[in-house]
C-alpha cells in the first residue's frame, strides 16, 4: 500500500469517526497531491516520496501562515 493510498484509508477511518478535523486536513492533502499530480505539462502519478515533499510543503505553508498571522497580532 502506497502512501497516497494509506492517506485515503485514513480519511474513510476519520470520516466513519466523524472527525472533521482529521477529514479536512486529510482532504486538503489529498487535493494538494492531486493538483501537484496534474502540474507540467502532463498529468503522472506520485511515488511515495513525491507525496512527502507535497505534504511537507502543504505543512511548511500552515506554519508560515501561523506565524505570519501571530506576527500581524491576529488570532
Amino acid at each position: 500500500m502506497g502512501l497516497l493510498d494509506q492517506i485515503r484509508a485514513d480519511l474513510t477511518a476519520a470520516m466513519k469517526s466523524k472527525d472533521k478535523l482529521t477529514v479536512a486536513t486529510l482532504r486538503s492533502v489529498i487535493a494538494a497531491v492531486q493538483e501537484a499530480e496534474v502540474a507540467g505539462t502532463s498529468a503522472t502519478t506520485l511515488n511515495d516520496e513525491q507525496v512527502q515533499k507535497v505534504v511537507a510543503a502543504q505543512a511548511k505553508r500552515r506554519v508560515e501562515a501561523v506565524e505570519a498571522f501571530e506576527e500581524g497580532g491576529r488570532t
